[in-house]
């Protein structure tokens, strides 16, 4: 009977941090890894390190890799206008801008504050849950490779209208 109860508390232990964290895909972790570093990759999509980086037009960027940065140099224009950069707002009970409106193929850099309470921002099919605290500022930044039309919840509870604070993210193809 032990065992059993073990067993039943291990996997609603699991449940919980997958909800609470997102589905723990490859593109979570690179989500996480995005806010410790360098963003990701204008050229591959992949983890940018600050160790390989290129200033154009009075701009810093970082890439994965030093083939990256020579790839970039032949034609920055063509990188550049896949990068959308998109100030956000968390509030009780919204998001602003709502819709957040982008391509497939961009990358998407949200930064997002919070002007009242804690609030999580939560995406699920892009593996994003990041929590933002009052007059907090975080970067949210993500390769969108999935067309269509995605909650953006808030995963941290902020009061009676909790339940209804929704968004939008819209990928177009």
């Amino acid at each position: 009977m032990k065992i059993i109860l073990s067993l039943i508390l291990v996997s609603v232990i699991l449940s919980y941090s997958d909800y609470s964290y997102g589905d723990g895909d490859h593109m979570h972790k690179e989500v996480m890894q995005v806010e410790q570093n360098a963003g990701i990759c204008p050229v591959l999509h992949e983890p940018a390190s600050k160790e390989y980086s290129y200033v154009y037009e009075g701009k810093t960027y970082y890439f994965c890799c030093a083939m990256c940065v020579e790839e970039f140099k032949k034609d920055p224009q063509k990188y550049i206008s896949k990068i959308k950069e998109i100030k956000s707002e968390a509030y009780q009970f919204g998001f602003s801008p709502d819709p957040v409106v982008v391509k497939k193929g961009d990358i998407v850099k949200l930064v997002i504050t919070s002007r009242d309470v804690t609030h999580g921002v939560y995406i699920k099919e892009y593996g994003i849950n990041v929590t933002v605290t009052k007059q907090e500022a975080k970067k949210i930044e993500f390769f969108a490779d999935k067309a269509g039309k995605f909650d953006i919840v808030c995963s941290v509870y902020c009061g009676k209208g909790h339940s209804s604070m929704k968004g939008k993210l819209i990928v177009e193809e």
